[in-house]
C-alpha cells in the first residue's frame, strides 16, 4: 500500500463547509472526515459548533483533541472548564464523563481507538 500526502488545508476547508450548513440551519455543528487507521487508532478532522451534548457523556477509551482553529470549552463531572485553544492538545481520559462545547465553529483533530464511534 503507497501512503500518499493530504493537504491538511483542504480538508480543513471540507469539514468547515460541511459544519457550516449545519450551522445554517439552525443548529449546533458535529461533522468529520476519516483520515484513517494506523496502529489501532482511527483519526480524523472534525468541525465542531455549540455544545456536542446536553449533559456529560462518558468517553469509552482515551482521545487525544488537538485544535487546528478555535478553542474548546471542556467540561468535567468535578464542574471544572477547561479552555483548549488552537495549538494545544489535551486527552480526554476513557472512563470519565466530559461535555464538549464549542463557542466558535472549531476544526480541531481527534484521536481515538480504532472501532470507536
Amino acid at each position: 500500500m503507497q501512503l500518499k500526502v493530504t493537504d491538511v488545508e483542504q480538508l480543513k476547508k471540507k469539514v468547515r463547509k460541511l459544519a457550516a450548513g449545519q450551522v445554517l440551519a439552525g443548529g449546533g455543528a458535529d461533522v468529520c472526515l476519516d483520515l484513517g487507521q494506523v496502529a489501532g487508532c482511527r483519526a480524523r478532522i472534525s468541525a465542531g459548533y455549540g455544545p456536542l451534548s446536553e449533559g456529560l457523556q462518558s468517553v469509552p477509551h482515551d482521545r487525544l483533541i488537538w485544535i487546528l482553529d478555535g478553542h474548546v470549552d471542556v467540561h468535567d463531572k468535578a464542574g471544572q472548564v477547561t479552555l483548549v485553544s488552537q495549538g494545544e492538545s489535551t486527552v480526554l481520559l476513557g472512563g470519565t464523563a466530559y461535555r464538549l462545547v464549542f463557542p466558535q465553529l472549531t476544526i480541531y483533530l481527534l484521536v481515538q481507538a480504532q472501532g470507536e464511534e
